[in-house]
């Protein structure tokens, strides 16, 4: 690649191949300037380090997964499509539950996305508060289920359990969970005023 053609974009967009190339383990400046077509000191144009490469990919991917679910009427379905929207692409991207338990975020990107998420879920037909606490608890949830569906043991564990349709009724279960402590805050509140 040319160095003038070089942006974040697409050095983001070659640290994500090579992730699911050679695994997280395997990134390097190193290896990723030799796949852009430049020295590695010219990544640090665009990058102070490898943490923060990372934690740019770590954005681009769940924004990009947060931007693909179409608006809900009810914040159960969307809560859902979130889930299983983060459910597919933590399994297309290599090590990408311990990407998001390694990797440092500056305040400024934990803000942006932070803000992101909260402009999706003002829309929906629940307390922001409530609506925020739900699709961290999701996020936890299926992180955790990635983990065991990437772990150097997930083989041998997929023949005990199914890993797909236990992370899908988990998810189900917590959205239920939630949507019954929200219908009893209602009540409670309800009850207080008379």
């Amino acid at each position: 690649m040319d160095e003038e053609k070089l942006t974040r974009d697409t050095i983001v967009d070659e640290a994500i191949r090579l992730i699911n190339d050679d695994g997280l383990d395997g990134v390097s400046l190193r290896k990723l300037a030799e796949r852009v077509g430049v020295k590695a000191p010219s990544l640090y144009w665009y990058f102070k380090d490898k943490s923060a490469l990372l934690a740019a990919v770590m954005e681009r991917i769940f924004l990009e997964c947060l931007e693909s679910i179409p608006d809900h009427a009810e914040w159960e379905s969307w809560m859902h499509a979130f889930g299983t929207a983060l459910w597919r692409t933590q399994a297309t991207v290599r090590d990408f539950g311990r990407l998001v338990t390694t990797t440092d975020m500056e305040p400024a990107q934990l803000l942006r996305t932070t803000n992101r998420i909260r402009a999706k879920v003002r829309k929906l037909n629940v307390p922001e508060s409530d609506a925020m606490e739900i699709q961290s608890a999701i996020q936890a949830l299926m992180t955790g289920w990635s983990a065991f569906a990437h772990a150097p043991y997930a083989r041998a564990l997929s023949t005990k359990i199914d890993i797909d349709k236990s992370a899908i009724r988990d998810l189900e279960a917590l959205i239920a969970g939630k949507a019954a402590q929200i219908a009893a805050k209602a009540v409670k509140r309800k009850r207080s005023r008379v």
